[in-house]
């Protein structure tokens, strides 16, 4: 991996991967050079197109385009058409005014009879001056002081009414008390004391003998443990493990045998054999010595390991039966502070059984006592109820009697009322009947009065109809005028109506001049504004040209592009070669790298070119 990074540094000080040696912008193409060429000589040249669309407009701005013929047939109408005052005016208007009436017969006697007066008036008036109603007066003046023989007595039965001997009686029970009231007073005030709430109150903080005893043993367990489980402590944490002091002499003594039977017999057969051959001391020999010792050193291994396994397994099993000893032990210490709690538990409960019982005992007695207190109070509500009821009995006796001594005064006051009704009609019957003979009397006087007033309204009709056959003669007269100004004038207004035709066919010649110099001006300006689009057909070649140009660059840069990518393989092979080799001794992850990638620089400076050209064509055409 060293060797991968220094081959990696090295590659870097010598500067690889490097970029592209050579250019890597493309050169204009012919058709390229020869097509700006061509646009710029285009545009150098100009275009008279857009020069007489520039003056067509110009002229349409500033008016050289209209002939000022209408414009003069305008002035000339607004200037000469000047009709004269029609002379049949002023007659219509003395007319009007009442000229023609100045000498009519009949105005002095169309005075007279609107200042004429019915003698009916004057004589109605005499006739209400003398209608009076005497009779009426004194029978109205007998019925305001005349009296009825029976009102002396409906105003005694309504002072009677008055009063009635009961209300009295009533009265005197309103203020009504019940006997019994006071000692039902007095036995609500003790009937809510109970001498057994005492008793029951003594008895409500009772202790049971037995509980400081179960509370000390309690107390005494929960801070002492079996003494048997301090004994089985070593034992439990494992001091006895391969500390076992007759191991070593057991292990000792059963590997005698082993030792015995090689120095005995295996040692001394090696030898015996050997020495038979004549290899004694040889290498063979020495092998044969070491494989029996080594098997024998084995064997004797084999034996204390497997003592020592089972000394240590024997001494687990009793660390382990120790530990559960000690649990059993915990356990029962566990039970005996468990039952001691339980039978303090349940001396306490008993204790506080007595006391609720004693508390429930006081509880029963009070509310049996505020029972008995709230009986003694109903039956002391009660009384006072029907003593409230009898004095409210007296008071309705008293409402009533009060009630039937005013409907008897209503009663005999409207007894009163229809006496002096029937004394009121009878006035007003008299009243009546005097009236109706004045009236009568008035009626005469009327119809004399109308009779006189019919009598000149006939004479005033037949003065009206004289005066108005005169004004139908003046109004006939006045006709036959009148028609004859309107003849008049209506010559006068044909004469004005001939000049405004005339003037109106000018107008119309002069509109229509006017529209045509519009249309031709429309026509110039529509022609003006095509003229930009003209203009840029003289680009259309050089355009076909410039793609031409641009497709040629395009294939260029595709060759360029491929020399580039040729070059960044070769320069990026070295750290290609490097990652792989990186990758495999470590198993990946050193492919992040990039090597350079270099693309050719283009710019279409030629679109841009003809963009600008299009925008000053565009401003040309507007």
């Amino acid at each position: 991996m060293l060797d991968v990074y220094a081959a990696a540094d090295q590659a870097r000080k010598n500067g690889s991967p490097s970029p592209y040696p050579n250019s890597t912008v493309i050169d204009w193409s012919k058709p390229t050079q020869d097509a700006y060429a061509s646009m710029e000589a285009t545009a150098r040249a100009g275009s008279p197109l857009l020069g007489n669309a520039s003056n067509a407009t110009n002229n349409v701005l500033t008016g050289a385009a209209y002939s000022p013929t209408p414009t003069n047939t305008y002035q000339g109408l607004q200037q000469g058409l000047n009709p004269t005052a029609n002379p049949y005016t002023g007659m219509v208007n003395g007319v009007a005014n009442g000229a023609l009436a100045n000498g009519f017969l009949g105005t002095s006697a169309l005075t007279q009879g609107a200042q004429w007066q019915n003698p009916g008036v004057a004589a109605t008036s005499a006739a209400a001056g003398t209608i009076n109603n005497d009779a009426g007066n004194a029978l109205m003046q007998n019925g305001m002081t005349g009296s009825n023989a029976g009102m002396p007595l409906a105003q005694q039965a309504a002072a009677n009414a008055s009063s009635n001997p009961a209300q009295a009686a009533y009265a005197a029970q309103t203020g009504y008390t019940n006997s019994a009231g006071a000692q039902a007073n007095a036995l609500s005030q003790t009937a809510g004391f109970n001498p057994a709430s005492f008793l029951f109150g003594s008895q409500a903080g009772y202790t049971n003998a037995a509980m400081g005893g179960q509370t000390a043993l309690s107390q005494y367990l929960g801070s002492n443990s079996n003494p048997a489980a301090s004994l089985l402590g070593k034992t439990a944490n494992g001091d006895y493990l391969n500390s076992n002091p007759y191991i070593d002499q057991a292990i000792k003594n059963a590997n005698q045998s082993t030792v015995d039977q090689f120095n005995n017999s295996i040692a001394p057969g090696i030898d015996s054999t050997m020495a038979a051959a004549g290899r004694l001391g040889s290498g063979a020999y020495a092998s044969l010595r070491n494989s029996a010792e080594k098997t024998t050193a084995n064997a004797m291994a084999t034996n204390a390991g497997n003592m020592m396994s089972a000394n240590y397994a024997n001494e687990r099993s009793n660390q382990l039966n120790a530990q559960n000893a000690i649990g059993a032990l915990y356990n029962s210490d566990i039970g005996n502070l468990q039952n001691s709690l339980n039978s303090l538990s349940s001396t306490s409960n008993a204790q506080q059984a007595q006391r609720l019982a004693a508390i429930t005992g006081l509880g029963s007695t009070v509310d049996s006592a505020t029972k008995n207190a709230i009986a003694a109070n109903q039956n002391a509500a009660n009384i006072d109820n029907t003593q409230q009821s009898q004095r409210l009995a007296a008071i309705t006796g008293m409402g009533s009697t009060a009630d039937s001594v005013a409907k008897n005064m209503i009663s005999a006051s409207q007894n009163v009322a229809g006496i002096d009704a029937q004394q009121q009609q009878t006035n007003n019957n008299a009243l009546l009947n005097a009236g109706n003979l004045s009236n009568a009397t008035s009626g005469l006087f009327l119809n004399a009065a109308n009779q006189l007033g019919n009598q000149s309204v006939a004479q005033q009709t037949s003065n009206l109809n004289y005066l108005n056959s005169l004004s139908d003669l003046y109004k006939y007269d006045t006709t036959n005028r009148v028609n004859a100004m309107n003849t008049g004038a209506n010559l006068a207004n044909q004469d004005y109506a001939n000049q405004l035709s005339n003037a109106n066919l000018q107008l119309n010649a002069a509109n229509g001049q006017t529209a045509a110099q519009n249309a031709q001006a429309g026509q110039q300006l529509q022609a003006a504004g095509m003229a930009g689009a003209i203009r840029q057909n003289d680009y259309a070649d050089a355009q076909a040209l410039l793609a031409k140009g641009q497709a040629d660059q395009a294939r260029q840069g595709a060759f360029l592009q491929d020399d580039i990518n040729k070059w960044n393989g070769q320069q990026n092979a070295v750290w290609t070669g490097l990652l792989n080799e990186a990758n495999i001794l470590t198993g990946g992850g050193y492919n992040s790298t990039t090597g350079t990638q270099t693309k050719p620089i283009y710019t279409n400076t030629a679109a841009q070119g003809m963009g600008l050209a299009t925008s000053a064509l565009g401003l040309l055409a507007k």
